[in-house]
């Protein structure tokens, strides 16, 4: 059983010496966010870098993106009209678009959109 006199020693709860004064949300903040690595350059702490200029990179790559994009879809446009003035192959041309559709301009909305929540 574990005594009353146990609990409230100071000691024990607070991990300080008499006289010291009590932790400040500051303080404990400063203590989870410490690697152990006394602030040295070479901790793997050190290494995560976060900068305004990674979401313009972001954006700028998303504008390549859709140009990438808006050529493949004028290429996939005249393939479509290749299979039109075909008759042969004029069944050809719905499931082209149908795919393009479905998979490619699914890819871009999703990929916008996330260039766009990126902070």
């Amino acid at each position: 059983m574990i005594k009353l006199k146990d609990l409230l020693k100071e000691g024990t709860v607070w991990d300080r010496e008499f006289g010291e004064p009590l932790p400040t949300l500051k303080d404990i903040m400063e203590k989870h966010n410490d690697c152990g690595c006394g602030g040295t350059t070479s901790c793997s702490c050190e290494s995560v870098t976060e900068d305004v200029r990674d979401v313009v990179q972001a954006k700028k790559l998303g504008q390549k993106l859709g140009n990438a994009e808006s050529r493949l879809r004028k290429v996939m446009y005249d393939l479509e009209q290749r299979f039109q003035a075909d008759t042969v192959n004029f069944k050809l041309q719905k499931p082209l678009k149908d795919s393009y559709k479905k998979h490619v301009t699914a890819f871009m909305r999703d990929a916008m959109s996330l260039i766009k929540r990126a902070k």
